[in-house]
């Protein structure tokens, strides 16, 4: 009898503190804090115009809801607010982060040589509002417009950071298509380097947002002729782009096909939302639910058609199982991808 009641006193206890907990997250937001978005680009890029877009229908689906003010923090392709976020930034849940993709797999792809001061699978990933694809775009005054041609003639790639994907990818083109890219970094963000590209500063750009408006711009470009496709970073083509191939496609070494497959996954990730590590559990879960249901929301997806953003989410839960599926890369594999891409010496 001791035994049993003993029992239901744990019980009662174990759902009283979940109870508590809960509430706890709800009186939290009620309290309507201050919080902030830390958007880790410059404003009118793809990930601003994602993340303004985001908070003001995240907010309704948060106890209270509190305003939710955006601060673009640019700086080293994403590193500068990454990094704040992880070391900096309160863990009260009263910030947030929307950065670049390749944030996560950074510490990764790098080693030694990041200038990470975070781990990623410690970030609280809330989701993701769109999945994504990428395309390398060339202008129509470069002196090389196709593969063939950039095997053979060095031309510029602009980008805004050593490690974010744009320039990732202009190495690993380099690496595995024998291509002859030289990037230049400084570029605040996507919108900036292409700007770049149709002024004739870069010869062209590796565009890793494609579900972003950004799209917009580069189509009518396309169409006129000023921009031309020359390879996709998908694990299949995209419509905007059924005759141009994937790098998938360009490469046979089954070793160098896992590497791209490994570095493709990053996509599903698309346009990333965080919590900083240390945020209480109660509370992530909340943003987490809050995230689902701003994905879902019928006036955000129809705002986000007219201003050509693609929803197509990921759960914070799924992009957490994700990046920790990452980490688990074999160390053979993980060197060789390291000597890949890494930045030269």
């Amino acid at each position: 009898m001791l035994k049993k009641t003993a029992g239901w006193m744990a019980l009662a206890w174990a759902l009283t503190c979940g109870v508590a907990s809960a509430d706890s997250a709800t009186d939290f937001y009620q309290a309507r804090p201050n919080m902030r978005l830390i958007v880790s680009s410059s404003a009118g890029g793809g990930y601003d115009m994602m993340g303004r877009l985001a908070v003001r229908y995240f907010s309704k689906y948060l106890p209270g809801e509190p305003s939710i003010q955006v601060q673009n923090m640019p700086g080293g392709g994403a590193i500068t607010a990454t990094n704040y976020l992880f070391t900096v930034a309160p863990k009260d849940g009263t910030v947030l982060g929307h950065i670049d993709r390749g944030m996560a797999t950074t510490a990764l792809l790098y080693g030694s040589q990041t200038q990470a001061q975070f781990k990623a699978t410690e970030f609280n990933w809330l989701g993701s509002i769109s999945r994504e694809a990428g395309v390398g775009l060339v202008s129509k005054t470069s002196k090389a417009r196709t593969l063939e041609d950039m095997r053979k003639t060095e031309i510029v790639i602009g980008t805004n950071g050593p490690e974010t994907d744009s320039a990732m990818y202009a190495r690993l083109s380099n690496q595995l298509l024998g291509t002859k890219f030289k990037s230049v970094f400084g570029y605040p963000g996507q919108v900036e380097y292409y700007l770049a590209m149709s002024r004739g500063e870069v010869d062209g750009i590796f565009m890793t947002g494609w579900s972003g408006p950004n799209r917009i711009t580069a189509m009518k470009d396309i169409e006129g002729g000023a921009v031309n496709f020359f390879v996709q970073m998908a694990s299949s083509r995209h419509p905007d782009a059924p005759n141009t191939p994937t790098m998938r496609e360009l490469v046979t070494d089954e070793k160098d096909l896992q590497i791209i497959d490994i570095l493709l996954s990053r996509l599903d990730l698309g346009r990333p939302f965080v919590a900083p590590p240390g945020t209480p559990a109660d509370r992530v879960a909340l943003l987490r639910k809050a995230f689902d249901k701003t994905a879902a929301d019928p006036e955000l997806r129809a705002e986000a058609e007219k201003i050509g953003i693609r929803v197509d989410p990921i759960s914070g839960i799924d992009a957490q199982a994700m990046i920790a599926k990452l980490y688990l890369t074999p160390e053979d594999v993980r060197a060789r991808m390291q000597a890949i891409v890494q930045l030269p010496k």
